[in-house]
């Protein structure tokens, strides 16, 4: 396994690591976490090989060899893997493997990594397991469990095998509960009741059911819009998603609705491809809709507008990438836009892009003021986004309300969110709430509502010894998903609300060293390129404990004792003296919140080589002009050669500027070329570049770099 892949492969499995909010409400911020999902995560086969299972599932071992743990140990290792064979109820090694095209490329033929992985990560993301066991589904199941065991999965299934069976507890999925429940016959018990009440003539007034829109919110999560509310709830078992394009269904695994009318399901990991959703009305009729699941490409959250007048209002979001945001609006009930006409149907993404209004998106936290509105006049918004590297969502819709909004709520003073370490390792996630005054009396905690746009926060227990600051858990297990705006309410008794938000962010920068470089006998340039601007900690280690294996390398020492550098979103160069071939460059970084890695990654030094002599066939910066410095930053970029097609923008950074970069690019030529010149405008106009020497970085489709100082 190369030491890239296992870097990937382990800086996408650590999301949720840390906790540091920044709120809008008060001063937010929290010292960097670590929690442990699994007991366990430097398992072997050996460890967790159940030879019960192995002998009573395999009659020919059972006679050949009893339940001698050893002579059934090494057959499993000898000749039971290539068989296929399952070495416990709690995972099949072969399936996981063959499941997870990610896990091979990643962990190859290493058996104790693919173990390790679902043991750490694999379970709580509810991969397929390849057998009937869910062991978080189990301990979600029932509360005395998950008492006894926090988020051991070991010890759910060690319990399910020894007692779990007997004493009659549901071990599988709750998702294969719930569509083995749908798909099961009525019960004869049922044949004695009063046959089911006819449903009711349909209201003309009402028109018929339909499925108004389909949106993909993120990865696992699809909101489905009725045309009109359901008298009652429709449940799981009620709807479908069939692919369309030859792949596997989607598993749903929830399914939740605040008014009857707006469903939001979550499901399983599925591919970007074309699917059709039915829904089984409660009359036994079925809608259906095609829509296209899209995951790549940015991904937008807590998405809201608030009518601020009568001729305005502000949309705020969340994105995980820069880019642009696309919006077009129509007066409800209109055939045609008000601020762009594009027909009385939803817009196509070429039309959205053509047509639309364009906003610039940054990473993070955005907003943005809608005018124009007509007074009395609700409106329905259709959006999309676009990405630097040009992916872009699907067209999605938003309504603005035809009422202005006046807040109600007093602002709460401050609210920070915390972490509390449990005995056995496990946190404990919490927000601690700070109100202007002291109430009368303790509040209860369902006077508390702490929501999130991705995923229902579920509340656990309530602390306070002074009826000011109090300590709001969340349901022990439940992690906040990062990246999303937390929004706080608090209902008092005498009928006032306080109100707060607040931004979380989860992640540290996300480090990978591309390149080590000799500049001379006694110096190494490293190209190390980061996804957020930040900070990088490293130090020259002559060993790395546990080199070449999937165990979490402890970067206390290096954020102790290491050397810090700057670093922005891109590629970064840090330059090394007194660096030996052999050694490794180990480092972990840090972002402007505090939020940390739980472990270090690590590239070995080459063995030197002499640089090699400039050769002038090769694409070279000739010169870097700064035409603006502000207000649409623009720089002029001068090649040796033609370099249109071969530019790769989304790469492109400026030192000494933080976060993430997004360019518009033209190409013009001079000194008898065509494309030797490259104009790059800041889409940011709020960025300047300040006075200075600054470094100009750009890539190429190969992967070439170049770099040239300038100054401003």
């Amino acid at each position: 396994m190369t030491e890239t892949v296992k870097e990937k492969l382990a800086r996408a499995a650590k999301k949720g690591r840390r906790l540091v909010v920044v709120a809008t409400a008060g001063a937010l911020v929290v010292t960097s976490i670590n929690y442990v999902q699994a007991a366990g995560n430097d398992k072997g086969i050996e460890d967790i090989f159940d030879e019960t299972y192995y002998a009573e599932n395999y009659p020919d071992l059972l006679e050949a060899f009893g339940y001698d743990r050893a002579a059934l140990l090494k057959h499993f290792m000898t000749y039971g893997l290539s068989e296929g064979r399952n070495m416990n109820g709690l995972i099949d090694l072969v399936k996981y493997r063959e499941k997870y095209p990610d896990l091979q490329e990643a962990f190859g033929d290493d058996w104790d990594a693919y173990l390790n992985h679902y043991l750490t990560y694999g379970a709580f993301e509810h991969r397929d397991n390849g057998t009937d066991f869910d062991p978080v589904d189990y301990l979600n199941r029932y509360s005395d469990l998950q008492k006894a065991f926090g988020t051991d999965i070991l010890a759910a299934y060690q319990h399910y095998e020894t007692y779990g069976k007997q004493e009659g507890r549901e071990g599988r999925s709750d998702a294969a509960v719930m569509a083995a429940q749908a798909q099961s016959p009525a019960s004869p018990k049922n044949e004695d009741k009063e046959p089911p009440k006819q449903p009711a003539a349909p209201n003309p007034d009402q028109g018929d059911m339909e499925i108004q829109s389909v949106e993909v919110i993120g990865s696992g999560h699809i909101r489905v819009t009725l045309s009109r509310k359901t008298e009652q709830p429709l449940t799981l078992g009620a709807f479908s998603i069939i692919c369309n394009s030859g792949g596997s269904d989607m598993t749903i695994l929830s399914v939740t609705t605040n008014d009857n009318r707006v469903y939001d399901l979550t499901t399983t990991y599925y591919r970007d491809q074309e699917y059709d959703i039915q829904i089984t009305l409660p009359d036994g009729s079925t809608i259906s809709k095609v829509f296209t699941y899209r995951t790549d490409c940015p991904q937008l959250s807590g998405i809201g507008a608030v009518r601020t007048s009568a001729g305005e209002a502000r949309v705020t979001y969340n994105s995980d990438a820069p880019g642009y945001f696309y919006y077009l609006l129509r007066e409800d009930g209109a055939g045609s836009a008000r601020a762009a006409s594009t027909g009385g149907a939803e817009p196509t993404e070429s039309e959205l892009i053509s047509n639309g209004v364009k906003t610039e998106m940054k990473q993070h936290e955005n907003s943005f003021t809608v005018s124009g509105l007509a007074e009395g006049v609700s409106y329905t918004l259709y959006y999309m986004a676009v990405d630097t590297e040009d992916r872009a969502t699907l067209v999605s819709s938003l309504s603005i309300a035809s009422d202005i909004h006046e807040e109600t709520a007093a602002a709460i003073k401050r609210a920070e969110a915390f972490a509390e370490e449990q005995w056995n390792g496990e946190f404990l996630y919490g927000f601690k709430i700070e109100l202007e005054t002291a109430t009368a009396e303790p509040l209860t905690l369902d006077q508390f509502d702490i929501s999130c746009p991705q995923n229902e926060t579920t509340l656990g227990d309530i602390k306070t010894s002074d009826n000011r600051i109090y300590r709001v858990y969340m349901q022990r297990g439940s992690i906040p998903k990062g990246n999303n705006t937390y929004t706080i309410l608090i209902n008092l008794k005498d009928g006032t609300q306080l109100k707060g938000s607040c931004y979380l962010d989860l992640q540290a920068p996300r480090v990978d060293a591309r390149t080590i470089e000799w500049v001379d006998e006694d110096t190494i340039k490293v190209t190390v390129n980061s996804d957020e601007a930040g900070s990088l900690y490293y130090a020259i280690q002559d060993q790395v404990d546990g080199e070449g294996t999937i165990a979490p390398k402890d970067p206390a020492q290096i954020y102790a004792q290491g050397t810090k550098v700057s670093i922005g979103y891109g590629l970064n160069y840090i330059t090394v003296k007194g660096a030996k071939a052999g050694q490794w460059f180990c480092f972990a970084s840090e972002d402007e919140r505090n939020n940390r890695e739980s472990f270090y990654s690590y590239k070995q030094i080459p063995e030197y080589t002499a640089p090699a002599p400039d050769d002038t066939e090769k694409p070279m910066i000739t010169g870097v002009t700064v035409l603006k410095a502000s207000d649409g930053a623009t720089l002029k970029v001068v090649f040796n050669q033609d370099v249109e097609g071969y530019y790769d923008n989304s790469l492109t950074q400026i030192s000494g500027i933080n976060g993430k970069l997004a360019f518009d690019t033209t190409y013009s030529g001079e000194g008898g070329f065509e494309s030797n010149v490259l104009t790059l405008t800041v889409m940011d106009r709020s960025i300047t570049i300040s006075e200075g020497s600054h470094t100009l970085t750009i890539v190429f489709y190969d992967n070439t770099i170049l770099t040239f100082d300038f100054t401003v």
